[in-house]
């Protein structure tokens, strides 16, 4: 028998000493708001639903993360964040009760709010009718016939999921989307630039103090020097030089933190902070924390008595960075953010004052999401969404709003705090940048691109490696194809072109697979190629030889991972609606798809025409049967379970298994599963983003950067 009190029914509902707001996802006990994350909101839900009665860890299972199965860790973690979130001073005593053996029951009283109780139907302008054939996740379509499918959802939680459905394409709707401002006509800013810096060299890893003043960057030129700019004055001053890594500020700009080590690999490291930076002799001396440096924060603030770091290899993964604060007064340190697995983690921003807030950017796989929270990780409320990374951002307080520079849209972007929405974004062209940071709507503070696009075909017999380097173009997405030709993508920013290198003569093929798609697999010989349309979701099957269209698909959500074996497109694709990472099996010669149940993917390639091996979040690898949608583990080696955390790209031919991590490539024969042997190198500052593998060569695009570029200061031209 369930609750008698329902999230899908009550808008608002008491829980303790909370007051639950289900249309807003909040809740609040006169003193604290706190902001519910969708599995936080979802989990509190369903206790709401059955809080009289124990509820068993497979029913969370079957249905909070609705999957046969789910890691215990990640129920117990749920469980611990959502006790921790439901705790207060008004609210200290336990919420959620362990009982042993059985499941968990929600230990604190349940009410609705009275007058929000109502009896009345429902307007007719307030129902959202949702298609009988909405569940369909992926439609197929083959070349002059189109089938509609259809299935059902799981009962009775369809009623569950249907309500929670609803109230998030409601919540949905009013987060301000990323190309809203874009797709309006857009006010345009003439600029225009002035030199900061004329040194020869590198200039990256800007930071820029909170107060806009002075800007931090080290120059690698013949060795690294850590540089302080007075932007009133464009005067600079040498602070250290050596193996150095810049961290960030303190809040009031006058302190700046760094680090300085022995070898070039940065181990043997001390970090120090540097004070006085605007003057002959800057006073530097080592910082008290030192142990954080055993985590090797790549970001660090101190706000007051608190240290903000940014660290990798959260939950064993060193692609994924979270947020951690530190009371430099107790020692005592606590996890503040929960980045998705999925992608690569939360990078610091800027921080804000009266009350003092983190500003952080989270980088998913389908989009990039911008959060404002307590120091301590609390009250977090997503501000907006984005396409593009913005990598930093500053407070404007003449307009009380969040700025940042959007390089894939050439616009100066802004938050308004005063009124919590999105402003019309500033058309503001500006060089390739690597750095953009703006000081106002009106003016932007760039280093110059040092990071270029590449791509090179690794001849597996012979072991030499051919670059496709082409003046004025950003390499991606290279396919060895037949006869030696190759395909890639030159893709800057939004706008992308795809090209055909056939005997040295380099053919636009734009017009045949589309500016809006993106090849994201091809089979073993290269006979066929995947594509995908971010704008549509569109799967497409092309073939090679002519680039015409074999087959498509509707996918639920967008994907830059496929796998091709014969007649069998395995897609690794995120769920929108959640940002999780699924796994679909798609037959060419029929209508038939898999959804595949392993837990949060990262990676896949084919083992032979059936199983899939599969990059997951778990220690092993994993090998799916495609034709009965079974997974077991996969034995490996012990070095291939070494590499397992610090894999960017996976792909196998007829014949061998290939990891890719930043820098190496490593191979295992398929049929033995033994040994494990490096066959590639990358050159020093060349860093791998993407693996195809055909059956004699490998293509490999990757990102190449230390080239020489400047700071410049792009402001409003004035009136003549």
């Amino acid at each position: 028998m369930g609750s008698a009190f329902s999230p899908l029914r009550d808008t608002v509902i008491y829980v303790g000493e909370w007051q639950l707001s289900t249309q807003q996802q909040t809740i609040s006990d006169g003193t604290h708001k706190r902001e519910l994350e969708p599995l936080l909101f979802k989990l509190l839900c369903f206790f709401i639903e059955h809080n009289d009665r124990i509820i068993t860890r497979q029913e969370l299972v079957e249905n909070i993360w609705q999957q046969s199965f789910v890691d215990d860790n990640a129920i117990n973690r749920a469980i611990s964040e959502l006790r921790k979130t439901l705790k207060s001073e008004k609210q200290p005593g336990q919420t959620i009760k362990t009982h042993y053996r059985k499941g968990y029951s929600l230990f604190i009283e349940v009410k609705p709010l009275d007058h929000t109780v109502s009896t009345e139907p429902l307007k007719t302008e307030n129902i959202i009718t949702v298609d009988k054939d909405a569940d369909t996740q992926v439609k197929p379509t083959a070349i002059n016939e189109q089938k509609a499918h259809s299935s059902r959802w799981p009962w009775p939680f369809a009623a569950l999921v249907l309500g929670l459905l609803i109230t998030a394409i409601w919540l949905f709707s009013q987060q301000p989307k990323a190309n809203d401002e874009v797709q309006n006509e857009a006010p345009f800013l003439d600029l225009q630039a002035e030199t900061i810096s004329w040194h020869k060299g590198s200039h990256y890893r800007l930071m820029l103090s909170h107060d806009k003043t002075k800007l931090a960057y080290i120059l690698e030129n013949d060795g690294q020097r850590l540089f302080v700019v007075d932007l009133t004055t464009k005067k600079e001053y040498v602070i250290a030089s050596g193996n150095i890594f810049l961290q960030g500020w303190s809040e009031d700009g006058e302190r700046l933190f760094y680090g300085s080590c022995e070898n070039k690999n940065y181990s043997d490291c001390i970090t120090w902070q540097a004070s006085n930076l605007l003057s002959s002799e800057a006073l530097i001396k080592p910082r008290i924390n030192q142990s954080l440096l055993n985590s090797q924060p790549s970001q660090y603030i101190e706000v007051g008595d608190v240290a903000i770091s940014r660290r990798n290899n959260y939950r064993g993964l060193t692609h994924l960075y979270a947020l951690y604060a530190q009371d430099l007064k107790t020692g005592e340190e606590i996890r503040i953010s929960t980045p998705n697995i999925t992608g690569t983690g939360d990078f610091i921003l800027t921080t804000i004052k009266n009350p003092s807030r983190i500003i952080f950017e989270r980088h998913n796989v389908g989009q990039v999401e911008i959060y404002m929270a307590n120091l301590d990780g609390s009250s977090l409320k997503l501000l907006t969404t984005n396409d593009y990374r913005a990598w930093v951002a500053t407070y404007d307080e003449q307009t009380n709003s969040l700025i940042w520079y959007s390089r894939g849209t050439s616009t100066i972007e802004s938050f308004s705090f005063d009124s919590m929405s999105r402003q019309p974004a500033i058309t503001a062209p500006v060089k390739r940048a690597n750095y953009a940071y703006p000081l106002s709507k009106e003016s932007v503070l760039i280093s110059t691109d040092l990071h270029d696009k590449d791509a090179a075909v690794f001849d597996l017999n012979s072991k030499t490696m051919s670059y496709i380097a082409t003046a004025n173009k950003h390499e991606d997405d290279l396919v060895a194809l037949a006869n030696n030709d190759v395909y890639f993508s030159d893709f800057e920013f939004s706008e992308r072109q795809h090209w055909l290198r056939k005997a040295n003569q380099y053919i636009n093929i734009t017009g045949k697979i589309g500016e809006d798609s993106s090849v994201i697999a091809a089979n073993s010989d290269s006979s066929q190629l995947v594509s995908f349309n971010k704008a549509d979701q569109q799967l497409t099957l092309l073939n090679a030889a002519d680039f015409s269209e074999i087959k498509h698909w509707t996918l639920p959500g967008s994907t830059k991972l496929a796998a091709i074996r014969g007649n069998k497109i395995a897609v690794l694709y995120t769920d929108l609606s959640n940002q999780l990472n699924q796994i679909m099996i798609l037959h060419t010669n029929s209508d038939e798809v898999i959804k595949s149940t392993i837990d949060t993917p990262l990676a896949i390639a084919w083992y032979d025409d059936t199983q899939l091996i599969v990059h997951s979040k778990y220690d092993k690898y994993l090998l799916l049967d495609s034709d009965n949608n079974t997974y077991s583990e996969l034995t490996t080696p012990d070095k291939l379970t070494e590499l397992k955390p610090s894999i960017v790209s996976m792909a196998s031919n007829l014949h061998s298994l290939y990891i890719a991590t930043d820098t190496e490539v490593f191979s295992i024969n398929l049929a033995t599963m033994q040994g494990v042997e490096s066959v590639l190198q990358m050159k020093p500052s060349h860093y791998i983003s993407r693996l195809n593998a055909k059956n004699d060569k490998l293509a490999v695009t990757f990102l190449t950067a230390n080239n020489q570029n400047s700071i410049e200061l792009y402001t409003k031209k004035s009136a003549e």
